[in-house]
């Protein structure tokens, strides 16, 4: 299938070169993309593996969960290692591989994280990372719609202004359709002690509410980096995007100047051939969390120990590439709905053909099961929904701080340890979330025609396991060796594991006594806690917000790239997407991404 004509033909690529080669066209690339080209006369390419994929209804149409994953078309389709603490399972690790990266395949879902997140990411030593700058730049991303009047009124769902933009690119606003259980599940946790969050994108998630989501409200389809912020800029004659463009390594210059290296180009494959492309300023890295150390790596930045084996040379030692990886792991429970006349607004009616095509009509009027959006989100702390959290927090406080004295736990990482452990002290943390999915979202039941379900997914947002990120091979095209130690620190299985009773609790309650028929995975005769542990292995899954592979952090502590997000020991090479976390953050990460990338921005052209 051809592109339209404002994409670059190779033509226009080879024997050229750019201020700026951006390696990747997702939402960090894009956004960068299109701040740098705002000066006409700075040249900007963009190199992007994947394909354009406009107006295609299985990325704009909401509701289409999942429908991308696993195709080639869309995904990049990585796979971890077998994993020790999960019976030696592979998971699936879907990544965006469309142009518009992941922000392409998401969940349209739009979080921001708790102001203590960001700051942080300060505290580990990185001055100007912090939550009000952090906010700035996620403002200036942002296009904000108000809730309706009757999300206000019936859904509860309030906002404070000064927490939003309204002249940014990227649509932020709530669905039409809401769940019919939307405000019982708030009265549920009401009922518990978790409080309504009043604006859970001002640096306060504690609690309940509905998510916002990146739907357009004129065309209600996705919002995304490609309609935010490459199409309004398409014509530009100094911003170009090469579809296809697999990037290989960098170039560097030859001798090194003053120990440090300088990026010449980019070497990239492309319509059956390898090819290179000059950079006279800088090289960026905005390739995800998995390509990007990959890319390093390659390139011969990294850690020798991986490296030298492989035959690549080591032409900037640098540890920390690759190590430091943290996910975001989740555990559903499925329920059976009671019977309702005129049913359920949930998932479970597109299992019929037919009704799965007349709702797509349907939607062509902007109506039906297709304006449905994830709107239950709910963060808490382990204080709050446990009763053995002092215990559990007492008891693993201890075992980290004998690891670190005797040895086992680097000065570094016990830097950010403490830091986690501070915040699960708190009552107002917010370690721990529930999403409701409208649909069944466990494997061990079939779903039965006819019948309505939904499901509790507990999440864990503050992992205390870290893993790596490393290639295998000197051979771009081949995946690397994805590691993430899921609950290699059991107190990531005990969050899980309290979050699992929290979420059965919720069913009892009076608000959902008279919607939840029963639960059906892994069911009641599921009690003890090994039982509940075998669930969640079973069960287990991942929300894609890998992080850590490119630390932000000073390079004796393990990190990748500075404050300004120049790899060490380069002169004119960044990073800049989700793998310069350095600790991971109680939110869903697209607003995270779009606001590392503004400030980046104003970094490379020196504005701040």
């Amino acid at each position: 299938m051809s592109n339209p004509t404002y994409f670059a033909t190779l033509g226009d690529v080879v024997g050229n070169a750019f201020d700026y080669i951006i390696c990747g066209g997702g939402a960090a690339g894009l956004t960068l993309a299109a701040r740098l080209s705002e000066d006409p006369q700075v040249s900007v390419l963009v190199l992007d593996a994947g394909r354009a994929n406009l107006d295609d209804p299985a990325i704009l149409v909401p509701a289409q969960y999942y429908r991308q994953v696993f195709d080639e078309r869309y995904d990049w389709s990585f796979t971890t290692v077998p994993q020790k603490h999960c019976n030696n399972k592979s998971f699936m690790w879907a990544r965006g591989k469309s142009l518009g990266g992941s922000s392409a395949m998401n969940f349209f879902v739009y979080s921001r994280p708790a102001a203590e997140d960001i700051d942080a990411w300060e505290e580990l030593g990185n001055p100007g990372w912090n939550w009000s700058n952090h906010l700035k730049y996620m403002k200036r991303s942002e296009k904000f719609t108000p809730p309706s009047p009757i999300q206000t009124e019936v859904f509860r769902q309030t906002y404070e202004p000064e927490y939003h933009g309204d002249k940014g690119e990227l649509q932020v606003g709530f669905p039409i359709l809401i769940t019919d259980y939307e405000v019982p599940f708030q009265e549920a946790f009401n009922s518990l002690g978790v409080p309504t969050a009043k604006e859970p994108l001002g640096g306060n998630n504690y609690g309940t509410g509905m998510a916002a989501n990146t739907i357009d409200p004129t065309t209600k389809t996705r919002s995304y980096a490609v309609t935010a912020y490459y199409l309004p800029n398409k014509e530009r004659t100094n911003l170009k995007v090469l579809l296809g463009a697999h990037v290989n390594k960098l170039v560097f210059k030859s001798p090194v100047k003053d120990d440090l290296l300088t990026a010449e180009g980019v070497e990239f494959s492309c319509e059956g051939g390898v090819h290179v492309v000059q950079a006279n300023r800088e090289v960026i890295l905005s390739a995800g969390g998995i390509k990007s150390p990959q890319i390093l790596e390659l390139s011969g930045i990294g850690d020798p120990a991986v490296l030298t084996p492989l035959g690549i040379d080591c032409v900037v030692p640098l540890p920390g590439v690759g190590n430091g990886v943290q996910e975001h792991v989740i555990c559903p429970v499925s329920f059976e709905l009671h019977h309702k006349d005129g049913g359920y607004n949930t998932l479970d009616i597109l299992r019929n053909p037919a009704v799965a095509e007349a709702e797509m009509k349907r939607f062509e009027k902007q109506e039906g099961i297709h304006t449905l959006g994830l709107s239950n989100f709910t963060f808490a702390s382990l204080q709050q929904t446990s009763h053995a959290a002092q215990d559990l927090i007492d008891a693993v406080s201890l075992k980290l701080d004998r690891d670190h004295t005797e040895g086992r736990i680097s000065d570094a990482l016990w830097d950010q340890y403490k830091i986690q452990l501070r915040v699960l002290r708190s009552e107002k943390s917010v370690d721990l979330e529930w999403m409701i999915l409208p649909t069944i979202g466990t494997r061990g039941t079939v779903p039965e025609d006819g019948k309505a379900y939904l499901t509790i997914v507990i999440g864990l947002n503050h992992p205390f396991s870290r893993g790596s990120i490393h290639i295998a091979s000197t051979d771009p095209q081949q995946q690397p060796l994805c590691d993430p130690h899921y609950l290699e620190n059991d107190f990531d299985m005990q969050l899980l594991v309290e979050g699992f009773k929290f979420a059965r609790k919720l069913t009892e309650t009076e608000a959902l006594k008279s919607i939840i028929a029963g639960e059906i995975d892994p069911g009641s005769e599921a009690q003890t806690e090994e039982q509940i542990r075998a669930h969640i292995i079973d069960e287990l899954s991942t929300t894609f917000h890998t992080c850590g592979a490119c630390s932000m952090l000073p390079r004796e502590k393990g990190g990748v790239v500075d404050p300004a997000l120049k790899v060490y020991g380069t002169t004119n090479v960044r990073v800049v997407d989700l793998s310069i976390v350095p600790l991971h953050i109680a939110a869903h990460t697209q607003a995270t991404v779009y606001g590392i990338a503004e400030q980046a921005a104003d970094l490379i052209l020196g504005k701040i």
